[in-house]
């Protein structure tokens, strides 16, 4: 009876094979120490992975010093014998501080006040007027010397003067308001015009109403810039 049960003690808890040698494994066992290689196998790839391409790195080197390689070489390289005219210096532009010596050209001299060479003209656009036309009253000023002149061409200094007679029967100056200044450069030969519509109505001193319409006959223009007066032009209101 002792002899059964210790034999059934060693066979139930030894766990070795049954040829009496090395203890077996259990499945979990077994499937434990797979996964383990396995993830021993991927790191191993990994880090050759990582050495490859490190030591790839350090023989090729950074890209950007490659791209900028070009510039800086361009930029210091000295000319050479096959390059056209790389040992020419270019003249220097002119300037004011280009030497001692140098000095700007005289600028135009400006324009005088314009004096006897300016002439003043009175004219209209038409000899004769219907009764449904407003006659345009023009003054002409025009440069008849042979430098450039400037002149005070303003309304405050114009005068347009419509007379039959000795009657005045319209006067810009009558219902003029203030007046500007406008100076103006006239060249040699040129014209300056300055043109009024008449609305063929008196006028008074003072601007008083009760202005009536010219009557039909023969009138002339009188203008003048402030001294300066031109001859007349003469025009007809048709009845």
């Amino acid at each position: 009876m002792a002899q059964k049960g210790s034999g059934s003690r060693s066979g139930g808890g030894s766990g070795r094979g049954p040829d009496g040698g090395a203890p077996r494994v259990s499945a979990e066992v077994y499937r434990r120490r797979r996964i383990v290689a396995a993830a021993a196998a991927v790191l191993l790839v990994v880090l050759v992975a990582v050495g490859v391409v490190s030591a790839v790195a350090a023989l090729v080197g950074p890209e950007e010093p490659a791209e900028q390689a070009a510039p800086e070489a361009v930029a210091s390289a000295g000319p050479t014998s096959t390059e056209p005219f790389a040992d020419f210096t270019p003249r220097p532009e002119k300037s004011s501080s280009a030497s001692p010596g140098a000095s700007a050209s005289p600028s135009a001299a400006p324009a005088e006040e314009c004096g006897a060479e300016l002439a003043v003209r009175a004219s209209t656009d038409r000899e004769s007027y219907p009764q449904d036309l407003e006659p345009q009253l023009e003054l002409t000023l025009e440069n008849t010397g042979e430098d450039p002149c400037h002149v005070d061409a303003g309304t405050a200094r114009m005068a347009f003067v419509v007379r039959s007679g000795e009657d005045t029967v319209f006067d810009s100056r009558h219902c003029q308001i203030g007046g500007e200044e406008q100076r103006v450069t006239l060249e040699p030969g040129r014209e300056q015009v300055a043109r009024l519509t008449w609305d063929r109505v008196r006028t008074l001193e003072g601007c008083a109403a009760g202005g009536e319409p010219a009557l039909p006959g023969h009138y002339r223009l009188e203008v003048s810039l402030g001294e300066r007066t031109g001859e007349p032009a003469a025009f007809v209101l048709e009845e």
